[in-house]
């Protein structure tokens, strides 16, 4: 198991939100992105990401797109382990899209 900073642990956190925000529009990019079975697949979602980010900024909501900048150098840091940060990018990115539907469920009530 990679011992992962601080800085690199801020840098999936903040993607997984990004993520979670995109998947609250498009949730399968959420189930693509755990099928990836290699560094450069998964970098080729995040790239799909970042236009599902950009689509979702036409309609009004712009979202800040460095995380996933950041999280692809991480990725070609440490490329052996992309699946250790896919599976932690994933739990966030649950986690956030969970707090977006909880709160449009409470908004709605």
């Amino acid at each position: 198991m990679t011992q992962f900073t601080e800085e690199e642990i801020k840098i999936m956190k903040n993607s997984g939100q990004l993520i979670g925000q995109v998947a609250d529009e498009y949730i399968s990019e959420i189930y693509q992105l755990d099928r990836v079975r290699n560094a450069t697949e998964f970098k080729k979602r995040l790239k799909d990401i970042n236009m599902r980010a950009i689509s979702i900024g036409k309609k009004g909501d712009t979202l800040y797109l460095e995380p996933i900048t950041e999280l692809l150098e991480l990725i070609n840091k440490h490329d052996k382990n992309y699946d250790e940060i896919k599976d932690i990018v994933l739990i966030y990115s649950a986690y956030y899209l969970s707090a977006i539907k909880y709160s449009k469920s409470k908004e709605q009530k």
